[in-house]
């Protein structure tokens, strides 16, 4: 494989979230798959530092208009990010593979492609969910939150979704990756939000449906009804969408399922409760939690608190009303860094980035 996708690779996996290396060589056919060679070379030459047209093409030996055409052809197939500084212009710089450009592909993923990604994650990929902090956390299920207790906004859906000027849903990449490779599950495809603060965000876009804020809520309801656990990514602020995930799909939970980590996700702030007196012994609940933390024992619902993840699924089956959500203690909250710049810095140290 071309020696520019090798140092692409390279250059992708000391960003903090990760792009290991494997002995067979198959990040580099993903890669190819993306980047042209022309392009993978200019792309090396990147980091998450953004640099301007001037700096880029200097370091690669072209003129400007070269430069920024291969540039802007990368930006509109999602594999890097533009903006413009002051001073500057435009500036360019790398994104992560995940959660990054691999989302921006999910309506051009074809088999190969899947079977490619499906391939790499078994291999070494799948190490990327085990490092800390996660790369994402569970938000509980709103109407399961006590109202008589104060809660952290980035406990609530609706935090965000509030504070946002535009709304969207996509394809899951998770569910579309795993149908092609036949091995799909029976959940919706489309409903993974996205959110902006900018008016009229997602208009234009191809991939991204334009939503109304009501639209929004109406798809995390249904994600509630499908038994589908709310992950955002896992900062505090700077949270620009939210998945509706399942253990069958999903690149996150998969890591907890298939290679038993218990922090492939972060937890919320809540744990759930049962009150024997009002449990009736149904067990849908059991049925309903994706974290296996529901157990019967002596014909009344017990929960494991350790493998309970506080995601409010359980609450929301409950007819009798026997389960709740109880904020963890002070001693206990582990609140998520303040942003993507500070989840970088930890998870980087915890790299040895």
């Amino acid at each position: 494989m071309n020696n520019h996708y090798q140092k692409l690779a390279d250059e992708l996996d000391q960003i903090p979230n990760g792009f290991p290396r494997t002995e067979s060589g198959v990040e580099l056919k993903l890669l190819a798959k993306l980047f042209t060679t022309e392009d993978a070379a200019i792309a090396s030459t990147l980091s998450l530092v953004p640099k301007s047209l001037k700096e880029i093409a200097e370091q690669n030996s072209m003129d400007e208009g070269e430069a920024k055409s291969r540039l802007i052809g990368m930006v509109k197939r999602g594999l890097i990010d533009l903006k413009r500084e002051e001073g500057r212009g435009f500036v360019f710089n790398l994104i992560p593979f995940v959660v990054g450009f691999y989302e921006r592909q999910n309506a051009k993923i074809d088999k190969e492609f899947a079977t490619l990604f499906e391939q790499y994650y078994q291999e070494r990929f799948h190490e990327t969910m085990l490092s800390q902090p996660s790369v994402h956390r569970i938000i509980p299920l709103e109407k399961a939150i006590p109202v008589d207790i104060n809660v952290m906004p980035y406990e609530k859906a609706s935090t965000y979704l509030d504070q946002a000027k535009s709304w969207g849903v996509l394809d899951c990449i998770c569910r579309v990756q795993k149908r092609l490779i036949g091995q799909g599950c029976h959940h919706t495809v489309e409903n993974c939000l996205v959110f902006s603060p900018k008016p009229g965000a997602f208009e234009r876009s191809e991939e991204i449906k334009s939503l109304t804020r009501e639209e929004a809520l109406e798809i995390l309801a249904e994600a509630d009804r499908e038994g589908l656990v709310h992950s955002v990514n896992n900062a505090q602020t700077e949270v620009y969408y939210v998945c509706n995930c399942c253990t069958c799909s999903c690149g996150v939970l998969r890591g907890m399922v298939e290679y038993g980590s218990e922090n492939s996700i972060a937890r919320s702030d809540f744990y759930a409760v049962v009150d024997p007196d009002l449990c009736s012994g149904c067990e849908a609940c059991i049925e309903r939690c994706v974290f296996n933390a529901m157990s019967m024992v002596d014909g009344f619902c017990e929960v494991d608190r350790a493998a309970c993840y506080g995601c409010g699924l359980c609450i929301s089956t409950c007819e009798t009303e026997a389960l709740s959500l109880v904020q963890k203690s002070q001693e206990e909250l582990a609140p998520p860094p303040a942003d993507d710049e500070a989840w970088r810095r930890v998870r980087a140290a915890s790299r040895n980035r």
